[in-house]
């Protein structure tokens, strides 16, 4: 099989109940920037380029992820895409002119756990990508679970051309074609659920800004601040509204090929110690329910 990956994650759809309040959190506390919105859903970009890296929906189900969207090279990459996933045996639509706000050519599909992707390419981005303090530039990862880690791993290997570059306890962290650490971490887990998205900021100082904006605006700190193992990120994670895991996070490590995989007891820290600063207080009852709480939208793997 020829050698193909994914360029990293470009943005995620949401599908919530009260849209009007999640809009107003993404764009005035978690520091986004509406790119376009209707009456049932709104589009949010970072400082990157990505012409939106979050869209929500409106939805009278229970909230859910509605996808992960990837970024690829160009068409042809994308039409290559679309052949693996033919062969794998995933529900699949063909590769078509998108629709959504900065167009492009790209498809949507089903894993073989149910989780809905899709991969797209020339969209129309954005020019002004310098930094501005304390707002995200991009999503860095989505952390997966999965009950059926094996299968789900060979697929983002096999299919969509992921390196494994670490595994932690229950965690592995998956890398594509570009310098971050990782773009994908799958989990085992009972269920295939999202287990939280994580969102780059420019550096520690705004990270922690955010953190505290956050407690301000009334969603506590449920895990943090430290600073991981694999991926060498600082991090603190919360629950927003309707209980969507998020992360802010800074100082991603950035790899090329010459890094060299690591397992479980590489990562294994000292008692009592959970990062490498070794002062995060352990995860909250509830961090530790909303990383297993939301599941995503059945049957909507089409763009």
């Amino acid at each position: 099989m020829s050698k193909i990956a994914v360029k990293g994650v470009r943005s995620v759809d949401l599908d919530v109940n009260d849209l009007e309040r999640t809009i107003s959190f993404y764009s005035t506390v978690w520091n986004l920037t509406i790119v376009e919105r209707t009456s049932d859903s709104c589009w949010f970009r970072g400082t990157g380029p990505y012409n939106h890296i979050l869209g929500v929906h409106k939805t009278n189900d229970m909230p859910s992820c509605r996808r992960i969207t990837f970024d690829a090279a160009d068409a042809a990459t994308v039409d290559a895409f679309h052949k693996r996933i033919v062969d794998s045996g995933c529900k699949t639509q063909a590769p078509r002119a998108l629709s959504t706000p900065g167009g492009g050519w790209g498809f949507g599909f089903e894993d073989p756990e149910g989780r809905n992707f899709a991969i797209v390419s020339d969209v129309h981005d954005h020019q002004d990508t310098d930094d501005v303090c304390d707002r995200p530039r991009k999503i860095i990862h989505v952390n997966v679970n999965a009950a059926r880690i094996e299968e789900t791993n060979r697929f983002m290997m096999d299919v969509l051309g992921f390196r494994l570059v670490d595994h932690s306890g229950p965690l592995y962290f998956l890398h594509c074609d570009n310098t971050d650490h990782a773009s994908i971490v799958t989990a085992t887990m009972k269920t295939a659920t999202l287990n939280h998205i994580s969102f780059d900021m420019p550096d520690l100082e705004s990270c922690m800004r955010g953190g505290g904006r956050m407690r301000d605006a009334g969603y506590p700190i449920e895990w943090g601040p430290g600073r991981h193992g694999p991926g060498n990120n600082v991090f603190c994670y919360f629950a927003g509204p309707e209980e969507f895991p998020l992360e802010y996070t800074a100082d991603v490590l950035q790899i090329d090929d010459t890094y060299p995989y690591n397992g479980p007891e590489y990562w294994k820290w000292p008692v009592g110690r959970l990062d490498h600063w070794g002062i995060t207080p352990p995860h909250t009852q509830r961090w530790k329910r909303v990383q297993d709480l939301i599941k995503f939208t059945s049957g909507a793997y089409a763009l």
